[in-house]
């Protein structure tokens, strides 16, 4: 194990020496202006922080200075609509401890965490009925962990995140959580035509409020949501698209190391990101929302606080 160790430790160090490196000048693509969506009265969304930690922000986007440290979050988006509550992805569930013994022992030490409170307890706490629905951006442990704790909930995901948990394996998938009845999952495509650049949408309750937008890359069916609340604000839900704001703003890769690992398909996840990157520019009031970036989240507030 010590040799193992050594080896992981070698590799960090020359995988920190090139996420320094001068990176190629990217071509950001021109964004569109985005539709106009009607958001009624009465939706809301929350942040429910599930669990923190620290890491280096060398870690987090490649040329993140490996002096500094950056927040990471596991949350939960509890939407609010007069037409249905959902989640957006899970956070980190009360079984958690026994999902993580699973994760090889190499890995562990990079996604550790802290500060667990699960989303159900939350919920509960504050009397707020559990969702009926949750969808996942993509289904990556940290992401679908607290599946277990909403039983009655149906679990939405596109065909190819589907066979991609069928396919799946640790550190990235852990099958154990996706061990529950076959009535649960409910498969959606992205079938409401083009939207602000993207070639396919979901338009969740008709009203352009909450729209599901494809993200693939990370995985292959990775999907962001697009959420308008009715002061007019503009959030995107970008999953693991970047783990920090910085990588889309820089705009910068991942660290290159934990890229190869959890990126199915790292160069079309970053044409995704410049994508976003140029949507942003062209949307400069839209707030783009990384999964894990602990700063974005203190901006915008956290459960029982509500945004809308």
């Amino acid at each position: 194990m010590r040799k193992t160790l050594w080896i992981v430790a070698v590799l960090l160090v020359a995988a920190l020496v090139w996420n320094r490196a001068p990176q190629p000048v990217p071509k950001i693509p021109p964004g569109t202006a985005l539709p106009q969506a009607s958001a009624p009265a009465g939706l809301r969304f929350a942040l429910i922080k599930t669990a923190d930690a620290k890491t280096l922000q060398a870690f987090t986007y490649a040329g993140g200075s490996p002096f500094k440290t950056a927040g990471i979050n596991h949350i939960a988006v509890l939407v609010e609509h007069p037409q249905g509550r959902f989640l957006f992805d899970t956070g980190l569930g009360t079984e958690v401890e026994k999902q993580f013994a699973t994760i090889p022992f190499w890995a562990r030490p990079f996604l550790a965490f802290d500060n667990l409170h699960p989303a159900v307890g939350q919920l509960t706490a504050a009397k707020v009925a559990a969702p009926d629905r949750i969808i996942l951006s993509h289904a990556h442990w940290d992401h679908a962990s607290a599946l277990g704790d909403f039983p009655d909930a149906k679990v939405w995901v596109t065909p190819a995140e589907k066979r991609f948990i069928d396919s799946g394996h640790p550190p990235t998938v852990l099958p154990t959580q996706f061990q529950f009845p076959a009535e649960r999952w409910h498969l959606y495509e992205l079938s409401s035509g083009p939207y602000a650049g993207f070639d396919r949408s979901l338009d969740l309750f008709g009203d352009g409020s909450a729209v599901l937008l494809p993200l693939p890359g990370h995985t292959p069916g990775s999907v962001g949501l697009l959420l308008s609340v009715p002061s007019g604000q503009r959030y995107f839900f970008v999953g693991d698209l970047a783990w920090n704001s910085a990588g889309i703003t820089g705009p910068h890769r991942k660290f290159s190391l934990a890229s190869k690992i959890v990126d199915l398909d790292a160069e079309t996840n970053w044409q995704v990101l410049l994508q976003v990157r140029g949507l942003l520019d062209a949307n400069p009031g839209l707030h783009v929302v990384p999964a894990h970036d602990t700063a974005t989240h203190d901006a915008i507030g956290y459960f029982p606080n509500w945004v809308q």
